[in-house]
Formats: structure tokens, C-alpha cells, sequence
């Protein structure tokens, strides 16, 4: 109820995911849906309203379809039964988050095939749903591999790495741009008003289309609750970036 509540102090014109359970489905399950998707019926009615896009969360298991395990892994069978649940039972959403989207055992050349499978499962259940992958890195090969118009997640990290990692963050920002491509960047453990600013500052010069900064570490397998609250600056926050949006 409480995450339910915050979504009524998202500004208008952003994005916001929808997240019942690391996706709509149970765990494990590939037909039953996590939660009863009517509790969502008046964040819908207030996204229409205040022009709220809004994605469903999917992850992907860093192209480690073998098995369904948290963090690890997830089977193609339910990566396409969670995109079917979530236009079935939410058709409101713009499109599908999708996460874990850059390969364990790296490999340049394993983004095409990947992307364009995740792709095609969108467009077989939403034809024109849109699509944001989250590479959580700044590489210029997934940018390579996102099309025009779809949007990726090229940062999310801690603040130190958003500075000391300048010259690859923007490379490859500026490559999503020039290709149409859009951006996100997320900063977490950013715990003060001080250091968020900082971080805005930054993301002035790489100017992504996207930005959200988190007062929480991003290890959630170390216990935190990374996305489970706003941060405690939430209306600097909203009050410095809107001119931005």
C-alpha cells in the first residue's frame, strides 16, 4: 500500500514501472499472476490522466535461459508468459521494462540476437509497445543492438562510478543519441540533498533523456530495498529535474 501510495507523488509526463513480484508472475510460475492486478486500477486512471507512461517489469536473467532463478537466470518460456500477463491483465502499460539485459559471460555479439528475440515478444502480444532495456553499464555494443525509439538504461550504479566512469558514460550516451536511441541513467546510494545535487550537476553534462537518483544501495541481493521507497529528497528531487522533463 505504501508503494502504491508513492505513486501518486510521481510528477506528470515521467515513467514508472510496475513491479507486482520481480514481474507479474508467482514465483517459479508461468500462468499465474503475482498479485490481483485490480489493486493497479487507480494508478492506471492517474497515469492516464497525468500522462504517465508506464512499463511492466520483466527480467531477463543476463542471457541465462536455462533455468529460473532469481539474479541468475530466467527461461524464455516465462519471460514471454510474463509479457503476455502483463498486456493481458494491464493493457494500459506503454511497454516492457525489460531487465538484466546485458550477458553474464560477456560477449559483444551477443546483443543483436538477444535484443531482437525480447524485441519480437513485445511486438507479438503489443504490437507498437515500446520497450526499455537495462543494460545497467555503459556499452556501446547493446547500444548497437537497441533500435531507434526504444529507450536504455546505460547507468546504474553509485555516485563515485558516475563520475570516475565519465568518458565511457558519455561515449555511449552519445551514441544512443545519435542513433535515436533513448537514455536512462539511474545513481543510487546517493543518501543526501548535498550529493544529489552533485549528481545532477553531472548528469547536465551527459545529458541523458532519463535520470533518477536513489538515496538506497543498489545491492538488493545484499538485503537492500533498492526501489522499494522514494528517497528522502523526493521533492528536491522532482523540484530540480522538472525543468529537465
Amino acid at each position: 500500500r505504501q508503494r502504491i501510495g508513492n505513486f501518486e507523488r510521481i510528477p506528470d509526463h515521467a515513467v514508472a514501472l510496475i513491479n507486482p513480484d520481480s514481474g507479474i508472475l508467482a514465483p517459479d510460475s508461468v500462468s499465474a499472476p503475482a498479485a490481483y492486478p485490480g489493486v493497479y486500477k487507480s494508478v492506471f486512471r492517474r497515469a492516464q490522466k497525468h500522462d504517465l507512461r508506464l512499463y511492466g517489469y520483466v527480467p531477463t536473467g543476463y542471457f541465462n535461459h536455462g533455468c529460473v532463478k532469481a539474479g541468475k537466470c530466467q527461461t524464455w518460456e516465462r519471460i514471454e508468459a510474463q509479457v503476455k500477463t502483463y498486456f493481458d491483465v494491464m493493457p494500459g502499460l506503454a511497454g516492457i521494462f525489460f531487465d538484466e539485459t546485458a550477458p553474464a559471460d560477456y560477449s559483444c555479439d551477443a546483443y543483436g540476437a538477444e535484443y531482437e528475440k525480447l524485441r519480437h515478444l513485445v511486438a507479438k502480444y503489443r504490437p507498437g509497445g515500446r520497450i526499455i532495456f537495462n543494460v545497467g553499464m555503459p556499452d556501446t555494443c547493446a547500444v548497437a543492438a537497441a533500435k531507434p525509439g526504444e529507450m536504455i538504461v546505460l547507468f546504474e550504479n553509485d555516485g563515485a562510478h558516475y563520475v570516475d566512469d565519465y568518458a565511457k558514460i558519455k561515449a555511449a550516451t552519445d551514441l544512443a543519441h545519435r542513433d535515436g536511441v533513448l537514455v536512462w541513467h539511474i545513481v543510487n546510494n546517493i543518501p543526501t540533498e548535498a550529493q544529489f545535487r552533485t549528481a545532477a550537476r553531472a548528469a547536465a553534462v551527459y545529458a541523458p533523456d532519463y535520470f533518477y537518483v536513489i538515496d538506497v544501495s543498489g545491492d538488493w541481493q545484499a538485503g537492500f530495498d533498492t526501489y522499494g521507497d522514494l528517497p528522502s529528497y523526493w521533492k528536491a528531487e522532482v523540484k530540480a529535474l522538472d525543468g529537465d522533463r
